[in-house]
C-alpha cells in the first residue's frame, strides 16, 4: 500500500512538473538555478532582490517560500505561495497548473530559482523542468549524507545543474569541488569569493568593515572584473557579500538583454543596499543585558555552523566597543556516518572562537564537548545542559555575574528542540519575536504538545 502511495504522489509530481515545463516555454521566460548544500536561499533573495532594485520596470519573481524540491519548483513556477499537504490541496493545485498552463498570461519575466535535493536522483527530476540559462553554485557540504553513500554522491547529484546550465556560470572559488567542476564548464564562467581574496578571481572582495549607525551597516570594496566599487549594505557576513557580487553581475546581464543597456554600477552603489533576507537563517536583534544577538535557529551544518561562528567574530572585530561571544550550541543532525566526526572537528574551531561556550543535545554532549576536554578547553567556559530551560539559565547567569558586553550566537538543527524558543527569552524588544523562526500557529501548537 505505501509503495502504490509513494508511486501516485510521483506521477502527481511528474504531472505538475510537466505543467512547469511548458509553462516556461511557452513564455519565454528566463531562468536563474542556485544550487548547493550551503547558502541556497540568501542567495536566491539577494539576486531576486537586486533584481528588482535594478530593473523595477521588469517582472521578477521567486517564491517566497523555500519550494525547491519535487515539489516545491513546480510550485514556485506556478506562484502557490499557500500549500500544505492535503488531498483538497493537491486537487486544487492539479487544476490551478492545467488553467494556467493552458490560459494564463506571462506572469513574470525572469524567475530565480533553488535547485534542492535531498535523495539521489532528485536533481535529474528538477533539470527535466528547466535547466537554468544561469546557474550560481554555492557550496557544499555533508548534509542529508543519511540518503546518499558518501559526500561524493552529494556532490556529484549536486554539480548536474551547474553542468547543464545554458548559458553563464557562477562558482564559489573556496568550495572543494570548485576546480574540478570548473574544468568540466564549458559556457562563460565566473569565479566569485565567499572568504579569502584572491586576486584572479571576477568577483571579490576586502577591506569590510561592520559599522553600528541605527543598525548594522557594512561597508567593503567589491571587485568585479578588476574593476572596484565602494559597497554600503545592511547585509553582513563574507558569504553575502560574494551573493551580492554576484547578484550584481546578473543584473547586468539581465539588464542589458532587456533593455540593451548594462548596470550603471556606481550610480546603484551610491546609496546603502537594504536586503530583506528570510529571518532566522542570519539574523541580529539587539538583546537583553546590552547583548547583541545572532539568530541562525532554523537549521545547521558543519559549514553553515563554522561560517556563522566566523561571521560572529567579524561583528566583534568590527564593532567599536569591545564585547566577547558567547556560542549557544544544538545539534547538527542529517549527517549520517558523518556525524561523529563532524562534531568532533567542531571542537578547536570554537576553542579558538568562545569566552563562554554552551552546549545542547545528545551529539554536542558525546562528541563536542569529549573532544574539548582533550584540548582543555577551560572547565569555566564549558556548559553542558539538557534542555531550553537550562540553556536559559545559563545564559541569565553569564549574562548577571559579568561586567562584559556580549554577542551571543544561536545556531542548531531544526525541528526537535527548536532553539529559537530560547532566543525569545533574551530578545530586548518583544515586536522581533515575530521574526524568529517557527512562530506560526501550527509550529506554537506542536511545540506545546512536545514540551
Amino acid at each position: 500500500m505505501k509503495e502504490f502511495k509513494n508511486w501516485l504522489l510521483f506521477q502527481y509530481y511528474r504531472y505538475l512538473g510537466r505543467c512547469a515545463r511548458n509553462y516556461l516555454k511557452k513564455h519565454n521566460i528566463f531562468t536563474i538555478g542556485i544550487n548547493g548544500s550551503v547558502g541556497k536561499t540568501s542567495c536566491r533573495m539577494i539576486i531576486h532582490q537586486t533584481l528588482q532594485k535594478a530593473l523595477p520596470e521588469a517582472n521578477t519573481y521567486t517564491s517566497p517560500k523555500n519550494f525547491n524540491g519535487e515539489l516545491g519548483m513546480s510550485l514556485s513556477i506556478f506562484q502557490v505561495e499557500d500549500w500544505s499537504p492535503s488531498i483538497f490541496n493537491m486537487i486544487k493545485v492539479w487544476f490551478q497548473t492545467f488553467w494556467k498552463m493552458l490560459f494564463g498570461k506571462k506572469p513574470y519575466d525572469t524567475i530565480v530559482l533553488e535547485y534542492g535535493i535531498d535523495r539521489p536522483k532528485e536533481m535529474e527530476f528538477l533539470l527535466s523542468i528547466n535547466k537554468p540559462h544561469i546557474g550560481v553554485f554555492t557550496a557544499l557540504d555533508a548534509v542529508h549524507s543519511e540518503q546518499f553513500w558518501d559526500p561524493a554522491a552529494i556532490a556529484n547529484e549536486e554539480v548536474k545543474m551547474i553542468k547543464n546550465t545554458r548559458e553563464i556560470a557562477f562558482l564559489n572559488a573556496e568550495d572543494h569541488y570548485t576546480q574540478q567542476l570548473k574544468n568540466q564548464i564549458s559556457i562563460e564562467l565566473f569565479m566569485y569569493q565567499t572568504q579569502h581574496k584572491k586576486p584572479e578571481l571576477e568577483i571579490s572582495f576586502d577591506n569590510e568593515t561592520l559599522r553600528r549607525n541605527e543598525g548594522l551597516i557594512s561597508d567593503f570594496l567589491l571587485d568585479i572584473k578588476w574593476r572596484k566599487y565602494q559597497v554600503k549594505t545592511n547585509l553582513f557576513g563574507k558569504p553575502n557579500y560574494g551573493y551580492l557580487g554576484v547578484a550584481l553581475v546578473i543584473a547586468d546581464i539581465v539588464k542589458y538583454q532587456q533593455t540593451g543597456k548594462g548596470l550603471d554600477y556606481k550610480h546603484f552603489l551610491s546609496s546603502p543596499l537594504i536586503f530583506q533576507l528570510q529571518p532566522w537563517r542570519c539574523s541580529l536583534f539587539e538583546g537583553k543585558y546590552e547583548s547583541i544577538i545572532i539568530d541562525s535557529t532554523y537549521n545547521a551544518s558543519p559549514l553553515s555552523m563554522r561560517k556563522l561562528i566566523d561571521t560572529t567574530l567579524q561583528v566583534q572585530k568590527s564593532l567599536s566597543e569591545k564585547r566577547k561571544v558567547m556560542l549557544v550550541l544544538w545539534d547538527m543532525r542529517e549527517l549520517g556516518d558523518l556525524t561523529q566526526q563532524e562534531h568532533r572537528l567542531l571542537a578547536g574551531y570554537v576553542h579558538q572562537s568562545s569566552d563562554q561556550l554552551i552546549l545542547l543535545g545528545n551529539y554536542m554532549r558525546e562528541y563536542l564537548a569529549d573532544e574539548l576536554t582533550k584540548i582543555w578547553y577551560p572547565e569555566e567556559k564549558l556548559h553542558v545542559v539538557d534542555s531550553i530551560s537550562k540553556v536559559e539559565k545559563a545564559i541569565l547567569k553569564i549574562l548577571k555575574n559579568t561586567d562584559e558586553k556580549w554577542i551571543i550566537l544561536f545556531k542548531g538543527s531544526q525541528n526537535t528542540i527548536f532553539l529559537e524558543e530560547a532566543v525569545k527569552r533574551f530578545l530586548k524588544n518583544s515586536e522581533d519575536i515575530q521574526h524568529l523562526t517557527r512562530q506560526s500557529d501550527w509550529w506554537l501548537k506542536k511545540k506545546n504538545n512536545i514540551a
